[in-house]
């Protein structure tokens, strides 16, 4: 069978059916209809997740404002992404006990109305889940403030002419998903925080529904957050407990609350956040399994065909892991020790060129990078890996194939890792 199906090309040529004697004729017409059926109903994602338009996007510490975004747009122009998640001056926590003032939103919408790109095509707006101390989920005073930021987080995506919303949910302030950390977690169960928070996913895509109806919702994960917990078995008293005092306890019925409220055609994009230690295909052509079957197991069963139609699957690269741009300080204890460090600087140039390129070709539309190290905006983006970016792209684009295989690389240095590391070998790989 040919590898991708052109629907334009299906040419039926009546007066072959027609020689045909009546009573083959409603046999033969029968199945030309059965065929038409299956190729018009193949999955978009299933498609999407081999050709199609892919798009890189930019973030990290660097991630710029709208105004830097309008100062140096065409200079940003010039890298190799097709999108970037910026950050708005105005802040970027959601869950605030007093919403932001509308006034100021005024100059970062200023900003993006005045910016034209030619590159930058797919755009989000960060939103972090950042908590106030004693925020709540159950006060409907605090959550009227965060749904007022989100209005006007979305309002201004819209005025950059954006693609929504990317949304990360790790809790660098506050304990947003942590149950045991909730002002209420003695009066409440964790029972009653998992169904309130469930209700809150659903008044939040709402919300960005009724701003915006075409916004979509990049999440640096939603179920693929879980996959640690697979090990237990669904809904059993030990999950339950495992999960009240983890950091992301509360995340999946808030994922499960934005597929309650979620419209017909909306799109939310699992960016797989734990990509970024993938040193080979298989992980990520493995990872579609994993959120799309094994995940599932977080998804209300009543919400599992609309998971599987709206939620899209993303990748993510981080070239610092990549390319061993850890800095030589004693606060980061991976300077030096990961795997990437005993390759070769070609080979880690290679082995950003790989991710990269399966990084977009799995992806159902976005694969994503993340970077601590330099401003790429400002020109600190290495050379080499600039153009390791480039290749893998202009290769997917062309629907080529990579060309070389860096796993024998790999294995070596994963080897020579583990000799000099002993005992402390896993951070060479990194589960994932």
């Amino acid at each position: 069978m040919c590898e991708y199906w052109n629907h334009s090309r299906l040419i039926i040529d009546l007066s072959i059916v027609l020689a045909y004697p009546m009573r083959y004729r409603n046999l033969i017409l029968g199945w030309i209809v059965l065929m038409i059926i299956v190729i018009m109903s193949l999955s978009t994602e299933s498609l999407e997740a081999q050709v199609g338009n892919k798009k890189l996007i930019k973030y990290g510490w660097d991630a710029p404002t709208p105004t830097f975004f309008r100062k140096h747009i065409k200079d940003m122009d010039k890298l190799p992404f097709d999108g970037v998640m910026l950050k708005l001056n105005a802040g970027k926590d959601v869950f605030k006990k007093i919403s932001y003032p509308a006034a100021a939103f005024t100059q970062d919408r200023e900003d993006l109305v005045a910016t034209k790109s030619t590159q930058l095509t797919d755009n989000f707006v960060l939103m972090w889940s950042g908590m106030d101390e004693n925020w709540d989920w159950f006060n409907d005073k605090d959550w009227a403030a965060a749904e007022e930021n989100i209005r006007n987080f979305v309002k201004t995506g819209m005025a950059g002419r954006f693609k929504g919303i990317a949304f990360d949910s790790e809790p660098y302030v506050g304990d947003t998903w942590k149950y045991n950390k909730q002002p209420l977690r003695s009066q409440k169960t964790f029972k009653e925080y998992q169904n309130q928070i469930r209700k809150r996913g659903s008044q939040f895509i709402k919300t960005i529904q009724l701003t915006d109806p075409n916004s979509q919702i990049l999440t640096f994960g939603l179920m693929s957050w879980m996959k640690d917990f697979l090990v237990y078995p669904p809904s059993s008293p030990q999950l339950q407990e495992k999960l009240a005092d983890n950091i992301y306890g509360l995340w999946p019925d808030f994922a499960n609350g934005m597929i309650d409220g979620s419209k017909p055609g909306s799109v939310m994009i699992d960016g797989n956040e734990f990509a970024y230690y993938y040193t080979n295909s298989t992980k990520f052509d493995g990872s579609r399994k994993l959120i799309f079957k094994d995940l599932q197991s977080f998804v209300d069963h009543k919400n599992r065909k609309k998971y599987e139609k709206s939620v899209k699957l993303g990748q993510a690269v981080y070239p610092d892991l990549v390319l061993d741009l850890f800095p030589n300080t004693t606060k980061d204890s991976r300077y030096g020790k990961t795997m990437q460090h005993f390759l070769s600087p070609n080979d880690r140039l290679k082995l950003l060129e790989h991710n990269v390129y399966h990084a977009l070709r799995t992806a159902n539309r976005y694969a994503w990078t993340y970077n601590e190290s330099g401003n790429w905006w400002k020109g600190e983006l290495p050379v080499d890996a600039g153009l390791a970016i480039k290749r893998a792209k202009q290769k997917i684009e062309k629907k080529q194939p990579l060309g070389f295989n860096i796993n024998p690389a790999v294995e070596k240095a994963l080897k020579d890792c583990r000799v000099t590391n002993q005992p402390h070998i896993a951070i060479c790989a990194p589960p994932n």
